[in-house]
């Protein structure tokens, strides 16, 4: 019984890989085969594909597709292309779907087929569908404003309300990101140093009070 378990969990590892390898090579899906495959982005982006110049599409997605790295070469040329035209995320903490866990994260993504949209208008964790209609908690982003928050991965910063948004936008424009590698900037001079790793330098480390040396809090 054990060997025909690992062998049903070989098979359909293996047909995981092949699949993701397909939809890769595919290239039909050039913005979100990328990572680990979710059909969730392929969806997003099939979807795209079918919308005619006039047309419009509302998805129901989990909101990683505005934040998730894997997701930001496909949200990323909705902003540039100006293809955004609003975005509201959900928390499922009121259980706006019963059977699913109370963490989730969802949205409703409106895409447009002509782009030159303007600014996206954008609304995050909402428990409930009333929460929408307060306009406090709106904000609205142009594709220069994502490149100026996120310049990185153009994917989406979460705000509560309108006066977060602004207030960080008013900060980015004074303060520039730590390194902004589209640009290879680094105005703050930083560089990232790993300096003690307690498993590959488990040798350095002595068990044992000793003149010379210093304690290690972790």
């Amino acid at each position: 019984q054990r060997r025909a378990r690992v062998r049903q969990f070989e098979l359909a590892k293996h047909s995981a890989e092949c699949e993701s390898k397909f939809l890769r090579l595919s290239r039909r899906f050039v913005l979100t085969a990328v990572g680990d495959v979710n059909t969730y982005a392929l969806f997003a982006e099939q979807s795209r594909l079918l919308i005619s110049a006039s047309g419009k599409a509302g998805l129901l997605l989990p909101t990683g597709i505005a934040t998730d790295d894997n997701t930001k070469q496909f949200f990323g040329n909705l902003v540039v292309r100006g293809s955004l035209a609003s975005l509201v995320g959900y928390e499922n903490e009121a259980f706006i779907f019963p059977a699913v866990h109370h963490a989730f994260k969802f949205c409703e993504l409106v895409i447009s087929g002509s782009g030159n949209e303007g600014p996206a208008d954008l609304v995050f964790l909402c428990r409930h569908f009333e929460e929408v209609r307060e306009q406090r908690r709106h904000f609205q982003l142009l594709p220069a404003e994502f490149a100026l928050l996120n310049p990185n991965t153009l994917t989406c910063p979460i705000f509560r309300t309108t006066s977060d948004a602004e207030l960080t936008k008013k900060i980015y424009r004074q303060v520039p990101v730590l390194v902004n590698h589209k640009t290879s900037t680094n105005e703050w001079q930083v560089s990232f140093l790993r300096m003690v790793d307690m498993a590959s330098d488990s040798a350095l480390f002595v068990t044992k009070p000793h003149s010379g040396l210093v304690r290690l809090y972790e």
